[in-house]
């Protein structure tokens, strides 16, 4: 049984039709005007009558009266959807309102709980397809990871077998060398030792005749010449190790590693064409004289960009910048295109992309890169950061940023931008690009930025 007060089952109270009086039926309802419960039998009886509510069973009948005139409550304010008595209608604060009794206030409301039923159901059905969406595209993106991750791996794996037999055949050589010159000076130890034992013994016999007293015995056994010449040594037997060099002759080493490493580099390209990474060629920048401020200076080969204290006195034309920026003369409308941008010599610097109608006559945020709807950049200022639309992101890097690496694909709506030495991935915007875009700088006072050929 559920009570008024909680909504809830009431299992500790029992409550029996206020009619029966020879037995205890259990009621079924409760009427909140004659404030009685009535079984299966007495309910078949009771008045029909709006202003009779029946509710669940309840021995609680108070907390069904209006707590300020105590009162059974019969009507459902409209305009504040409180729950009201008679006198509230007629004396109380909501005199005049419009009302609607209890029993059809309630099914009204309940009428109301079908709309917000079906509501929740489309957008429960609408969240279970999102959630089947993004499962889906997590499921995608992990297999995507894992096959990327794999030839990564590949490619490593075949750069590894070609540089460890690059060191095979360079330590080949290394002990080739070794085993000459081991070869070598192994044979004249031989020669030594066993001249050694030669000598020893020859030594032996000398000390030996030192000692004989007879004249005959010495005299016979050996001549002069041969004590002599037991007693010499030949110059060229003692210096034969003078002439065996103990020193790696690194000419031929060098040469391996030389002929080696170019044939590594170039096949590099072929490895990684071969684990289908596609190849990245640089896109050749270079800067539109036409757009840049009075006061940048561009190089001949038109790929450096510096700060001049005084004006270049250019040719006023319509694509020319009040602020101190310049474009590129390349324009995007498709495809992929990577560029590297030098810094080092800008203590300040912004590097990015701008859609060719970007504002070029006023000096404000309209124009400048990286502060409106139509420029996103990567800058270093006080700190280095992204920037689209005037809104700054930090980004964090463990070393200074010396050269900036940029990758446009126009068509998918990514524009990347990397650290270089080591190349480290620093911030990637996504947009939808529906004009052409250029490369854009800002020039700081005493800065130079480059692009790299």
């Amino acid at each position: 049984m559920e009570t008024p007060e909680t909504g809830k089952k009431d299992e500790t109270i029992a409550v029996h039709c206020s009619y029966c009086i020879q037995s205890s039926a259990p009621a079924i309802k409760t009427c909140l005007h004659c404030e009685a419960s009535l079984c299966d039998e007495h309910i078949k009886v009771h008045s029909k009558s709006t202003e009779h509510i029946l509710v669940e069973p309840t021995t609680s009948m108070k907390v069904m009266n209006c707590s300020i005139h105590d009162k059974v409550i019969e009507f459902c304010c409209s305009i504040d959807g409180a729950c009201i008595c008679v006198s509230c209608c007629i004396i109380g604060e909501h005199r005049g309102h419009k009302v609607d009794s209890l029993k059809d206030a309630f099914e009204k409301r309940k009428a109301s709980f079908k709309g917000a039923l079906d509501n929740l159901a489309l957008e429960s059905e609408d969240n279970e397809k999102k959630l089947e969406r993004l499962l889906k595209k997590r499921d995608n993106m992990q297999g995507a990871a894992l096959g990327v991750t794999e030839r990564v791996s590949a490619l490593f794996r075949d750069m590894s077998e070609q540089l460890e037999a690059l060191r095979a055949r360079a330590m080949s050589e290394v002990s080739r060398q070794e085993q000459q010159v081991m070869f070598r000076v192994n044979g004249l130890i031989e020669q030594l030792e066993k001249k050694k034992d030669e000598l020893s013994l020859k030594k032996n016999h000398l000390e030996e005749l030192r000692n004989v007293t007879n004249p005959l015995t010495v005299l016979r056994g050996s001549s002069h010449d041969e004590v002599k010449r037991r007693g010499s040594r030949k110059a060229s037997e003692g210096d034969a190790d003078i002439h065996v060099s103990t020193s790696v002759d690194e000419a031929p080493i060098s040469l391996i590693l030389h002929i080696g490493l170019l044939n590594f580099a170039e096949s590099l390209l072929e490895l990684k064409a071969i684990r289908q990474f596609a190849d990245m060629k640089k896109t050749d920048i270079t800067l539109d004289v036409k757009t840049a401020q009075n006061k940048i200076v561009i190089s001949s080969d038109l790929k450096s960009a510096s700060h001049s204290s005084t004006s270049q006195k250019y040719l006023e034309t319509p694509e020319r910048f009040k602020s101190c920026q310049v474009l590129s003369t390349n324009e995007f409308t498709s495809g992929q295109h990577y560029w590297e941008v030098d810094v080092s010599d800008a203590k300040r610097w912004i590097v990015g992309v701008a859609f060719k109608s970007i504002e070029r006559k006023i000096a404000g945020n309209a124009s400048f890169i990286g502060y409106n709807n139509k420029s996103w950049t990567l800058f270093f200022q006080k700190f280095l950061g992204a920037s689209h639309n005037n809104i700054q992101n930090t980004v964090v890097s463990d070393s200074p940023v010396q050269g900036v690496g940029i990758y446009l694909d126009y068509d998918a709506g990514y524009l990347s931008f990397y650290q270089l030495n080591p190349t480290r991935h620093l911030h990637t915007f996504t947009a939808t690009f529906y004009e052409p875009l250029l490369a854009a700088f800002y020039i700081f006072d005493n800065s130079c930025v480059k692009i790299r050929s």
